[in-house]
């Protein structure tokens, strides 16, 4: 007992260190975590109004129009790849370290999105109509050809708010629109409307989302339009430093979206409906890491620049906080997810429940697969990037062939699993280059073991830094 004093003092004395170090790391980075906070609500309130009409929708449709109305989109996010070019993290970047030539970064990588965006949106028109197909699912097919232009747009004003750390606008817009359309979906099914309105409404959404984004880039001071130029010279260097990047963003959507594609034709898009309210509950927290991503990247860009063991330590502690968000995830569905598809699904959406409880297996190599991509961003790694993209999508859609026609959408859920760890994990085993990240992803799934004396040294180092 005559410890007692002075164990108690010790545990005071540790615990004002730590509520200090935490104070002071919380000032140093409020900006960072003000932006991931606006980010998160932004996502959060748009996947509550999501899911909620979703469910709606769902319920009304049915699982084979629910299915047909999910295929098209997924179909139209594989076309609209074309106007990515890998340029989405190189613009943020090229912002952030030119702020003096941002007019000649802004138009000539909005004129190589728009054009990529154009031509996937003829990509898509094409396809709908060289394909065999009922004339309601060929209409709709071109409603989503007119989605991905639009979509353009609303995404590129989101990056310069991303730039400068002001993602609280996009997210606004984003909100809003989804509210507003959220409330038209509500209305079609109380009318009774068939699912190419629904479509419609998609359409919409993105043509509001648009509008409010550049309303607010104007009202923040944005370069004026007119002031925007575009520059061959740097568009070839960005597409020469990009194109590995842009084949890797393709190989992502298609181990992303060709699951859905793939059950329409193999299995029918009742399947797809089954599959898509199940990819909708395991997909709706994905939110959270990408704006977790997307705030501290521009601070991950300074620390590679200045201090690359900072970068590390801070890189690590990414991998970490994805790695618990991915179980946490894991955790909420399988004690969770059954009741919550048939409370808002219904029984008829019964079988999606083992499809979630195997699709969620791979949350947590899709959230730190967000911080790699980062990481081939930052320290020129596109040639991994594009290399465990390729075998991802080659291992997913090879997977699907074999599993889909036995076991439905159970199969596709599966051939995700595999391919997500393959690309994300595994592969990164291989190469020296990679390694690193390997064993910091090793680390993140250890880290139980290893958290509280690492993370307390961390606070403290970041606190004095």
């Amino acid at each position: 007992m005559t410890h007692a004093p002075q164990y108690f003092g010790l545990v005071v004395r540790r615990s004002f260190i730590a509520f200090r170090a935490f104070s002071s790391l919380g000032r140093r980075y409020w900006r960072y975590i003000s932006n991931s906070l606006w980010l998160i609500s932004d996502r959060l309130l748009a996947s509550l109004i999501g899911l909620l009409v979703v469910a709606v929708v769902a319920r009304y449709l049915g699982p084979s129009e629910f299915g047909l109305l999910s295929y098209t989109f997924s179909t139209a996010l594989l076309f609209a790849v074309v106007g990515q070019l890998g340029l989405d993290g190189l613009v943020i970047r090229e912002i952030v370290n030119r702020p003096d030539d941002v007019p000649r970064v802004l138009g000539t990588v909005f004129v190589l999105k728009f054009s990529g965006h154009l031509l996937g949106a003829a990509g898509l028109v094409i396809y709908a109509l060289s394909i065999d197909v009922h004339s309601t699912e060929r209409a709709m097919l071109f409603l989503a050809a007119a989605f991905i232009p639009l979509a353009s747009l609303s995404g590129f004003f989101g990056l310069w708010f991303h730039s400068r750390v002001q993602a609280r606008y996009s997210a606004i817009s984003s909100s809003i629109s989804a509210a507003l359309v959220g409330l038209g979906k509500l209305g079609l099914v109380w009318i009774g409307a068939a699912v190419m309105a629904f479509a419609a409404a998609n359409v919409v959404q993105v043509l509001i989302a648009a509008i409010l984004s550049f309303r607010f880039y104007r009202q923040q001071k944005g370069p004026p339009l007119s002031a925007w130029r575009f520059s061959p010279a740097m568009a070839k260097v960005l597409l020469s430093e990009s194109w590995m990047l842009f084949l890797g963003s393709i190989f992502a959507i298609i181990y992303l979206k060709i699951d859905m594609i793939m059950l329409r034709w193999l299995a029918g898009p009742a399947e797809v409906g089954t599959y898509a309210v199940a990819a909708t509950l395991s997909e709706a927290a994905y939110f959270v890491p990408a704006a977790l991503v997307a705030s501290v990247f521009p601070k991950l860009i300074e620390s590679a620049k200045t201090d690359q063991d900072l970068f590390a330590t801070q890189l690590q502690t990414v991998f970490d906080v994805l790695w618990l968000a991915g179980l946490g995830m894991i955790a909420t569905m399988f004690l969770l997810g059954g009741p919550l598809i048939r409370f808002l699904f219904g029984t008829e959406y019964g079988p999606s429940v083992p499809v979630l409880l195997v699709h969620v297996l791979s949350a947590p190599f899709l959230f730190m697969r967000i911080a790699f991509t980062r990481w081939t961003i930052i320290g020129g790694g596109a040639t991994f990037f594009m290399l465990t993209e390729g075998l991802g999508a080659l291992t997913n859609v090879a997977f699907n062939f074999l599993l889909i026609p036995h076991y439905g959408s159970i199969g596709a859920a599966l051939a995700t699993l595999v391919s997500y760890a393959t690309a994300t994990y595994l592969t990164l085993a291989i190469p020296r280059r990679t390694r690193p990240i390997f064993v910091m992803m090793s680390r993140s799934a250890f880290m139980p073991w290893r958290a509280p004396k690492d993370f307390f040294n961390y606070v403290r180092r970041s606190a004095h830094a």
